[in-house]
């Protein structure tokens, strides 16, 4: 029997249990965070070498920004070092999000780094210092003690079970969709990151500051629940889309929720595209966001549409981790 252009393109994905998929996300968001603090902690060190960073009695002052108590080289040092435990700890976490077997040095890396923040904070305490509430302690702790440690346990205890993930044969289109879905998860994690980091900041500032914010005035205090809520509904929106990509990818039978949202969001952006061309009279004063948004909202419709054309009976082909004992066709 001759095989379709669709079949021959297809591939199965790595058999992945909801818990290792869920690692996989937080395994990619530790790694860009890595990425950041290594670039900042080699700032700082190129700093440091070059002299731009002076250190006083009081501490280290960067951009008039006062930091008592470290020298240019010791904030340079722990900042890489910070940066590179969480590439570490992604990159361990990567490898057991797709084998379950390899989960051991993970979870042996999330324990180690909660005992040491428990020590930390048990010293602290006894110096007379509460170290717990510093906001670098705080995440670092719920981090590593409540997400990480216990993803681990739930990967080590499925693998003890014998728990397998699904595999799905995906085609290109699916693939595709596949990695916008999870772009979108990752990202709508980090927007929920960063507006906790801004919150916290504006939470900090005196209430009666004056700020601007796309063209409009607020005080500190107002600003500081806004940014809140805001970023917090939009990273809890952009990631149920992306989940519902996600799932549509795997299972093309249940990709019609997202092909509707994919749809009334590039509708919607197209229309605003066009009224921005006609309110402004030319495409160069347009926002780049209404055009990047039309054109991903259309690209997620297009490949939307596409497997949702599919042959009905190739959709939602789970192999259950054996994608090389099963026929096509199995169900």
């Amino acid at each position: 029997m001759r095989s379709t252009a669709g079949e021959r393109d297809e591939v199965a994905s790595v058999p992945q249990t909801p818990a290792q998929v869920t690692l996989d996300v937080v395994s990619a968001v530790m790694a860009i965070l890595g990425a950041v603090v290594l670039l900042a902690g080699g700032l700082v060190l190129f700093a440091a070498v070059t002299g731009q960073a002076d250190a006083s009695d009081s501490g280290l002052t960067i951009a008039g920004i006062t930091l008592s108590g470290w020298s240019p080289m010791g904030l340079a040092i722990v900042t890489l070092a910070a940066g590179a435990l969480l590439c570490l700890t992604a990159w361990l976490g990567f490898a057991a999000s797709r084998d379950s077997g390899r989960v051991g040095p993970y979870r042996f890396l999330c324990y180690l780094v909660g005992l040491v923040l428990l020590v930390a904070i048990l010293w602290s305490w006894g110096s007379g210092t509460i170290l717990i509430f510093n906001p670098v302690v705080l995440s670092t702790t719920i981090t590593y003690v409540v997400v990480c440690s216990s993803l681990a346990d739930r990967v080590q205890r499925e693998h003890d079970e014998g728990v397998r993930g699904e595999s799905f044969m995906l085609d290109g289109h699916q693939r595709a969709l596949r990695l916008i879905s999870q772009v979108m998860i990752v990202t709508a994690v980090l927007n929920a990151v960063i507006a906790l980091v801004l919150w916290y900041a504006v939470s900090k500032m005196d209430p009666a500051a004056q700020l601007n914010l796309a063209k409009a005035h607020y005080t500190a205090g107002q600003l500081s629940g806004r940014v809140l809520a805001w970023g917090l509904s939009s990273a809890t929106v952009n990631l149920l889309v992306g989940l519902l990509g996600l799932r549509g990818a795997n299972q093309p039978e249940k990709i019609r929720p997202f092909l509707w949202v994919s749809a009334i969001s590039f509708a919607y952006a197209a229309v605003q595209l066009v009224l921005g061309v006609v309110t402004s009279g030319e495409m160069g004063s347009v926002q780049s966001s209404s055009i990047t948004d039309a054109l991903f909202y259309g690209a997620c419709t297009y490949l939307s549409v596409k497997i949702r054309r599919q042959p009905h009976d190739r959709e939602g082909q789970a192999t259950d981790g054996e994608a090389g004992n099963q026929p096509l066709g199995a169900n």
